[in-house]
């Protein structure tokens, strides 16, 4: 995959995630401070989490190391399935 920012090819790798199972939020409930993150509603999971592991695991990062970024493209998860 080529980099969005400066065109040059990003290393092909993974994101791991301990305990909680990542998820990607819109930028209302992303931006929320206080007390009021508690309440985060609209959150898709992505990856597959592994509970004897403790851990999330996504396939499909992407890592620049001449911008220092990470993109991809990632599956979103049923949430019976986290």
């Amino acid at each position: 995959m080529q980099c969005p920012i400066c065109g040059k090819e990003m290393e092909e790798g993974g994101l791991i995630g301990g305990g909680v199972t990542l998820q990607w939020f819109p930028q209302k409930q992303f931006g929320k401070r206080g007390l009021r993150r508690l309440l985060y509603t609209g959150g898709k999971a992505i990856g597959k989490s592994n509970v004897l592991l403790s851990q999330t695991r996504v396939p499909g990062a992407y890592y620049c190391s001449d911008c220092n970024k990470v993109a991809g493209v990632f599956d979103v998860v049923e949430s019976n399935s986290v």
